[in-house]
Parts: C-alpha cells; sequence; structure tokens
C-alpha cells in the first residue's frame, strides 16, 4: 500500500472513530438546561454597615463577600415586621403579616394555605434546605415546609428560664 493510499486509510478511519465516539456525546435536544444554585441567607440583626460587599472597611466577612461577588445582593430591601418570624414568613410566602396572619409571637403557626418558597422551588426540581438558629424559626411554626432538610436542633437547656425569643444557636452550632 502506497503511502497515499496509507493516509486516506488513516484518515477515513480517524473520522470514521471522531463520528462513532461523538455520536452519543451531544445532549439530546430535549436536555433541560443546567438551573442556577440558589442560595437565600438572612441574618437577623445585622446592619449592612457591618458586612463588607455592603461597603464595611473595619469588618471581615470573606464567605459572604465571596457570594456576594459571585451572586446578586439586595442593596434596597424593607422589612415588613421588626421580628424574626414574621419577618421570615414574608420573606419565604411574599405576603404580608396582614394576609398570613403571622404579626408577631403569639399566633398559631403559619396556615398551610401559605405556599413558601421552598414548595415552589422543589415544584421546579430543586432539592431544598435550611439551617437555623433562632428558635422562632423552629419548625412547629410553620415554615419547614417544602425543605428537604431543615435543621433546627436547639439543646434542651437552652429553654430554662428564658424568654423563647431569646433562645439561639451560635454561628459555630448552625453551620453544617
Amino acid at each position: 500500500m502506497d503511502s497515499q493510499n496509507t493516509f486516506r486509510l488513516y484518515t477515513g478511519f480517524g473520522i470514521l472513530l471522531a463520528a462513532v465516539s461523538s455520536f452519543g456525546a451531544t445532549a439530546p435536544a430535549n436536555t433541560p438546561k443546567p438551573r442556577p444554585n440558589v442560595i437565600l441567607i438572612t441574618i437577623d440583626t445585622v446592619r449592612a454597615d457591618h458586612v463588607g460587599c455592603y461597603g464595611a472597611k473595619n469588618v471581615q466577612t470573606p464567605t459572604l463577600d465571596s457570594l456576594a461577588h459571585d451572586g446578586i445582593v439586595f442593596e434596597r430591601a424593607i422589612s415588613q415586621v421588626p421580628l424574626t418570624w414574621p419577618s421570615h414568613t414574608v420573606i419565604l410566602t411574599g405576603t404580608y403579616p396582614f394576609q398570613n396572619g403571622v404579626q408577631d409571637f403569639t399566633g398559631p403557626p403559619l396556615d398551610p394555605k401559605f405556599r413558601s418558597v421552598a414548595q415552589a422551588f422543589k415544584d421546579h426540581g430543586y432539592r431544598t434546605g435550611a439551617v437555623v438558629s433562632a428558635f422562632v424559626l423552629d419548625r412547629s411554626f410553620g415554615l419547614a415546609r417544602g425543605f428537604d432538610f431543615y435543621d433546627d436542633a436547639f439543646a434542651p437547656e437552652q429553654f430554662k428560664n428564658r424568654d423563647l425569643g431569646l433562645v439561639e444557636r451560635r454561628a459555630g452550632e448552625s453551620v453544617t
């Protein structure tokens, strides 16, 4: 076999091999596009001037700053109520306190008729999880609906002689 035929043979074999190996490598047209990861971070009682991504100069919040650099930062957010449970109910349901009935710490749990953002994400195939550090976000208040994972474990000794609104876990106990 002369060199020209050898070249053609190897070239043809190479093209055939490339075509066969790439046959299953391309994604079918009906493959869903990758969805973005979504992280909602709420921090109770922190001021924007104490977080680096909002311009604080004398603080170190590298993890939040990194997430903010690659994500969306809300620069104008107004709390509808200055209490943790009602405020988180607003955030997670998109409803006002007068609509959802959660206006302070004394009422019944959130009515199941109010869908949460966690339920909406689950409906679209997301896996959802929450880690909470304040007792008023305990699952008994109704905010755990829709989450695959809801870490609200509090040590029993935290409840002795304390106002339930003050029961919390320190950051190190909440980080998983």
